[in-house]
């Protein structure tokens, strides 16, 4: 079934987004109103068991636009051009706080050793390791920019499929050892039991294709 055509993708994208936005209104719901508040125990992590699938879902959705995206050369500003007409130095620009969707997931981790653990007995005892930090509340802030940051990709899937082009483009000329910096081996929130069937569905068939994508010989 790979490589997907534009045909492919005129049904496969729209179904995906579709998804993703019933996703976000579950999340909301659960999140609630108030932004700072303290969300009660659990809360956090019912909402991350549907949130994290739903942004790898729209990291794969996104990556199989990006290719297909022709970047325009950026234009070089004033400044490097030597056009600028004063050495008087610009005011800073005020920071933006919108929230930004994250385009990269963290490498599968090493497995960890599974032979024996040496022991040295004749040496000094170890030292006691000191008692874990108190958690502190969990707050809706956070939680609450990733939501708006998805939201805001399926507002304009086109720009943040462009952003990821211009990411990915960066990365080759850079020879970067991860071209395609997404986790196709161990998607993150796929491997929930309860995780709903049909966001399941849809993020194994766009890994699949995403993968497919990433290692597929040219030509």
């Amino acid at each position: 079934m790979f490589p997907l055509d534009d045909q492919d993708m005129e049904i496969v994208a729209p179904e995906g987004w579709a998804r993703l936005d019933r996703v976000v209104l579950m999340a909301a719901d659960l999140l609630g109103p108030v932004a700072n508040a303290i969300l009660p125990k659990g809360v956090a992590a019912e909402i991350l068991a549907i949130l994290k699938p739903a942004e790898a879902l729209a990291r794969r959705l996104l990556y199989l636009l990006a290719p297909t995206i022709i970047l325009a050369p950026k234009s070089a500003s004033p400044a490097k051009a030597g056009a600028s007409s004063s050495s008087v130095p610009a005011a800073p620009k005020p920071r933006d706080h919108t929230p930004v969707f994250r385009l990269t997931e963290a490498p599968t981790r090493a497995p960890k050793p599974t032979g024996p653990r040496l022991r040295y007995l004749d040496g000094p005892p170890a030292q006691p390791k000191p008692p874990a930090r108190p958690a502190a509340p969990q707050t809706a802030a956070k939680l609450r920019d990733r939501l708006i940051a998805l939201s805001m990709v399926l507002g304009d899937p086109d720009h943040h499929a462009k952003r990821l082009a211009r990411f990915l483009a960066r990365r080759a000329a850079k020879a970067a050892p991860r071209p395609v910096p997404l986790n196709f081996e161990n998607v993150p929130g796929l491997s929930r039991k309860r995780l709903d069937a049909d966001l399941r569905d849809a993020l194994e068939f766009t890994n699949a294709a995403a993968q497919y994508k990433a290692t597929a010989p040219p030509g």
